[in-house]
This record gives C-alpha cells, sequence and structure tokens, in this order.
C-alpha cells in the first residue's frame, strides 16, 4: 500500500510541474529575448525567436509531463488493483485455511465467520440448514437489516450475510469458496453421524433381523438412496433376503449366479440397477444393494465400503452369537437332563421302593410304614418345590416389559418365594445398557439364585444392581449360605459358574466370585454398556 501511495504523490507533483513549469519556461525565454534584442540585427528575428522558445518548448514539455502523469496514475492504478487482488486473495486463503483446521460443521461456520470478519473488518452471518452462526457484531435484526450484503449457498444450501463496506462481486467470489467449504463439512459431518448412528445401531440391538433393517434404514438415508436390501448366505451357499427398504430384487432364496457371484467378490452393477457391495472380504457372507443415481452411489463407493464392513461386523458378530446361545441351549438341556436324572429320577426311585415297603410292612408294622409314608412326603414335597423352581428358572422373561431394572426386581422377589428364602434388592442409579448387555447380567442373576436354591441352603440373598460411571453397571448377588471353595469346586458341578464368566466375558466385562466354606457366597458381575 505504501508502495502505491508513494506513486500516486508523485503523479500529483508531475501534474503540479506541467502547469507551472511551462510559464517558468516562457518567464525565462522572454526575459532572456530581451536582455539579448539589442543585440540582434534584424528586429523581426527576435520575435520570431521568442514565439518559437516561449511557445513550441513550453508546450513540448506540457505534452511530456502530461503524459508521464498518465502513466504514473496508470502504475498506481494497477499497484492498487494488485494490492486488493492480493488483500481478497489472503482473505481467501485465510478462510479456507480455517475451515480445513476445524473439525465439525458447527467449527467450520465458526471459523468461516470469523476470518471473513478479521480479513475484511466487517459483521458476518451464516446459515446452513438448522445451523447458524453470527458474529459478535452482527446486527441483531438479522439478514434483513439495511445495509448488508445477503448471498446465497447454492452447493451447501445455505446463506452468507455480511454487515459492512464490500464490493459485492468480490463477496460472491468469496461465498463460492464458502460454499464448497461448507458442503464437504457439511457431507464429512453427515458421514461422520452416519458412522456413529451405525455404531449405535451395533450396540443397541440383539436381533439380526431388526438389526439389519436399522443399519440399511440409515445407510440409505445416507446415500440418498431410493430403496436397500441386504441378503445374507446360509450354510448352503443360498442367498437370502433379511432386510429391505422399498422394492427387493427377489425376495426369494436363490443360488449366487452370474452377477450376483461377483457380487460376492467386489462391487459392481447389476443389470436390474442394483449396486451391490459385497459384505466379507476373504469369506463372504452376503450382500448390501442399494438403487438410486449410478453417479452418486459410485462417487460414495469407498464409504459404502466402510459402511458395508460394519455391516458386515455385525452379521459375523450376530452369527456367533447365535452359535453361543445355541451352544449354551444345548449344554442347559444336557444340564437339566442331568439334575432331571441325578435328581428327581432318583427321588422318585426313591419313593417307588419307599411305597413298596410301606405297603408290605403296612399290615405287619403299621408305625415302621407310617414312618417310611412320612419320608415320602417329605421327599415328595421337596422335588415339587424344585421342579416348580426349575419351571420358574426355565420360563421366558420379557425384559421390554418391565424394563431390566425392575425385571430384576421382580424376578429375585418371585425366586426367592419359589426357593424359600429371603431377598433384599437395592438398585443405585439407572444403568444405561445394551440389550445384549442387559441380558447377559439377567442370565448371571438367575443362574446365581439358582446356585444358592440348589447348594448355598441360605437363609437370605441380598441382590444389588449399580449403575457404572460412564456407562455400564455391576450386578452383586450375596448370600449367607454354607460357601465353598473355588479353586477347589470340581469343574462337573460348577458348570453354570463357567457359563456365566463365558456370557459376562462376551461382553467384554469380568466376573469375580468370592467364597469361603461356612462364609456364603459373593458374585460380582460387570458389563460395559
Amino acid at each position: 500500500m505504501a508502495l502505491g501511495t508513494g506513486v500516486g504523490g508523485l503523479a500529483r507533483r508531475v501534474r503540479s510541474a506541467r502547469v507551472f513549469l511551462p510559464l517558468l519556461i516562457v518567464l525565462f525565454v522572454v526575459l532572456f529575448q530581451f536582455g539579448i534584442r539589442a543585440s540582434l540585427p534584424d528586429p523581426h528575428a527576435f520575435w520570431l525567436q521568442l514565439a518559437f522558445y516561449g511557445l513550441l518548448g513550453p508546450f513540448i514539455v506540457y505534452l511530456t509531463l502530461d503524459w508521464i502523469s498518465d502513466e504514473l496514475e496508470a502504475r498506481a492504478e494497477a499497484e492498487r488493483a494488485l494490492l486488493e487482488a492480493n488483500r481478497r486473495l489472503s482473505a481467501v486463503r485465510t478462510v479456507v485455511h480455517r475451515a480445513l483446521e476445524a473439525e465439525n460443521l458447527d467449527e467450520v461456520m465458526r471459523a468461516v465467520a470469523e476470518a471473513i470478519r478479521e480479513t475484511l473488518g466487517g459483521e458476518v452471518a451464516l446459515k446452513l440448514g438448522e445451523y447458524r452462526y453470527s458474529t459478535a457484531g452482527f446486527p441483531s435484526a438479522g439478514c434483513r437489516a439495511e445495509g448488508l450484503v445477503a448471498v446465497e449457498l447454492p452447493r451447501s444450501g445455505g446463506r452468507l450475510c455480511f454487515f459492512g463496506q464490500v464490493e459485492k462481486g468480490f463477496l460472491e467470489v468469496l461465498a463460492g469458496e464458502v460454499d464448497s467449504v461448507l458442503e464437504a463439512a457439511e457431507a464429512r459431518t453427515r458421514d461422520l453421524l452416519t458412522l456413529f448412528e451405525v455404531d449405535e445401531a451395533l450396540r443397541a440391538e440383539a436381533n439380526l433381523g431388526k438389526l439389519l433393517e436399522r443399519l440399511l434404514e440409515r445407510i440409505v438415508a445416507w446415500a440418498g438412496a431410493e430403496g436397500g436390501a441386504v441378503y445374507l448366505l446360509d450354510e448352503g451357499g443360498v442367498l437370502k433376503l433379511w432386510a429391505f427398504r422399498g422394492e427387493a430384487p427377489s425376495r426369494r432364496a436363490f443360488l449366487p449366479e452370474g452377477a450376483w457371484r461377483d457380487a460376492l467378490k467386489k462391487p459392481v452393477f447389476l443389470g436390474t440397477g442394483w449396486l451391490a457391495v459385497p459384505l466379507g472380504d476373504k469369506t463372504p457372507v452376503g450382500v448390501l444393494l442399494l438403487i438410486g443415481e449410478h453417479e452418486r452411489l459410485r462417487g460414495e463407493l469407498a464409504f459404502l465400503k466402510l459402511l458395508a464392513s460394519q455391516v458386515t461386523l455385525a452379521v459375523r458378530n450376530a452369527q456367533a452369537y447365535l452359535r453361543a446361545e445355541e451352544l449354551a441351549i444345548h449344554e442347559e438341556r444336557t444340564r437339566i437332563a442331568r439334575e432331571i436324572h441325578d435328581g428327581i429320577a432318583q427321588a422318585l426311585a426313591f419313593m417307588a421302593l419307599k411305597l413298596d415297603l410301606a405297603a408290605r410292612l403296612l399290615r405287619k408294622d403299621p408305625d415302621r410304614a407310617e414312618e417310611e409314608l412320612a419320608r415320602v412326603r417329605k421327599v415328595l414335597r421337596a422335588q415339587i418345590r424344585e421342579v416348580r423352581r426349575s419351571i420358574f428358572a426355565l420360563r421366558p422373561i420379557d425384559l421390554e416389559r418391565y424394563g431390566f431394572v425392575e425385571s430384576v426386581r421382580r424376578y429375585a422377589q418371585a425366586f426367592a418365594e419359589q426357593a424359600g428364602f429371603r431377598v433384599a434388592v437395592a438398585v443405585e442409579g439407572e444403568p444405561a445398557l445394551t440389550q445384549a448387555s442387559e441380558l447377559a447380567l439377567f442370565r448371571v442373576l438367575q443362574e446365581a439364585l439358582n446356585n444358592v436354591a440348589k447348594h448355598a441352603r441360605a437363609r437370605r440373598v441380598e441382590v444389588r444392581l449399580v449403575a457404572e460411571n460412564p456407562r455400564g453397571a455391576r450386578l452383586e448377588v450375596a448370600d449367607d449360605g454354607v460357601g465353598f471353595d473355588p479353586r477347589a469346586a470340581p469343574r462337573e458341578g460348577h458348570f453354570g459358574l463357567a457359563q456365566m464368566r463365558e456370557r459376562v466375558q462376551a461382553r467384554g466385562g469380568r466376573l469375580a466370585i468370592e467364597s469361603a466354606p461356612g462364609r456364603g457366597t459373593r458374585i460380582v458381575a460387570e458389563v460395559p454398556a
């Protein structure tokens, strides 16, 4: 700016010289000519010389100085334009640089507005959908205030308002850069939000069908697709429809052939217009399908692959969970069969023998027969309680009906009534758990109370449920029974303890067992959200 000012000052001095310098020359020539007039032999020569030197010379000097003045003014104008262009370029560079340093859309809008304010010296307001940001001195009347320059941002669907001195053409150029930056930030925020929603869906839903429906709904919304579908391979290599939005290419199971076989290995466009993205890399588990604008879907393919990997993870986790559940069901059936064989079956056999003995003694020794019948009644009542307790333990529990905390209270109190001991339930806070974590803790409660009824001979049990920070929960089940030595306990007799530990560890938690002969037992299970 100093250089332009210097050139402009020189131009003004030249313009001043253009006026008074020719006059000085005329004055000098007149004085000179009158001084040498006496020495000139011809009087006409005096007037010719005076006209030549006094008029032509100053005129030439005037033209020369006028040309120099115009050139200096043009140079000063060019320098001012260059400085202005540099200032504008610096403003654009500052705005873009600040925006790229921001992490989310809110921070991008704040950074852009403050950068424009610093570089242009005015107040700024930005609006993009539900997001708004205004600098501190922006008029309270908003973008309708007098003297504002407002520019629409068509790509991002936003609006930029500037209060201050600025050329609208330059503001429109700057708004174009801001528009691109906001569009990119909005897309980045949308991608991150989609990933967050997908991750939340993975945590919140244990049912594979419902989980895939929720994931597909978010992916279709993110991609702006017209519809979508998820097909999974079964054990026979057949593709089956598990979830869809809109219309599905086929609702029947089928063997993958042709383009469908290729879709299990790499992204392809099927003949029906669907984009197929494989679920799984080396070992495919299925196909994610989307239908919509081909160019848009092709441009978002990299992120679609990332979302497909999340869906693959959900499917494999769910399948592993189902296999674990099937194994647990099989082991539970084996345990129940063993308990029936070792408990109820033997008790029934014992009672049958005692009844035969009582029948033989009924006439010979009525008193002895009465004693045997009393023993049968005692064993029969105990077995009835055992059967009722087993039936109660096997009943399906609807956690969604009462909620996790209330289900814990109800189950503990009802089980205690069936088993014949007292129970105290304490809840601290409101645990924030996924359905899978709630189910894992509830199964621990069931197994722990079942062990108390079968082995502890306890009179009182305390159940404590504590909400952990920031998210998670701890379940404690303590009894005043006979206790045992966990290190010396035979594996066969404590299968339920191992099953509890596996359930908790599968959710990323831990299980601790504290017990000693004659001192009761305390089981602590902790799971994250």
